[in-house]
């Protein structure tokens, strides 16, 4: 399988294909970025991926699905928003159907609220900041996945959050 991945505007060119078996356990996968090759091992986690690259060094990542073929990837020292095929979803034309009727921002990973930057009622547009979390050390900003009203917000500042708690609703 081959496709883009854009992150901080510089677009990639991503090959991944199994090397040897690959149960749905995860397994060993030859990975080409920009024509690079790798091996990584790879398991399903409850939050994403745990990746070993080189036999000895593992990498725990964070993924989350946003609207518009948009994910926020979360790994140990940085967090990162990229978009998979973008010019594909460009060319189709359109936004991407989960952008359309009321949208659940849920946390990522356990944490901490720091700042609540919405209130209800008020509008706000795609990809605008609505709460920023401390996990792992790392300060995450969850944003909209479209333009839209604030429905509800679950939690204050100070909360702690578990993985998959209900943060803010946007219609």
């Amino acid at each position: 399988m081959t496709f883009e991945i854009e992150v901080g505007g510089r677009v990639r060119t991503v090959s991944v294909e199994p090397a040897g078996g690959a149960p749905a356990n995860g397994g060993v996968f030859r990975v080409i970025v920009d024509g690079a090759p790798a091996d990584v091992q790879a398991r399903p986690t409850a939050l994403g991926l745990s990746l070993l690259f080189d036999g000895h060094r593992q990498v725990d990542v964070a993924l989350s699905e946003r609207a518009g073929g948009e994910w926020r990837v979360d790994l140990p020292a940085v967090s990162l928003d990229g978009v998979v095929d973008g010019r594909r979803r460009r060319r189709g034309g359109g936004e991407d159907v989960a952008a359309d009727g009321q949208q659940q921002v849920v946390a990522p990973m356990p944490g901490r609220v720091l700042r609540v930057l919405v209130r209800p009622g008020d509008e706000v547009e795609s990809r605008q900041g609505l709460v920023v979390i401390e996990a792992m050390k790392m300060e995450n900003e969850l944003r909209s996945p479209k333009a839209g009203r604030v429905s509800e917000v679950a939690v204050s500042e100070g909360d702690s959050v578990e993985a998959g708690r209900l943060l803010v609703v946007v219609e």
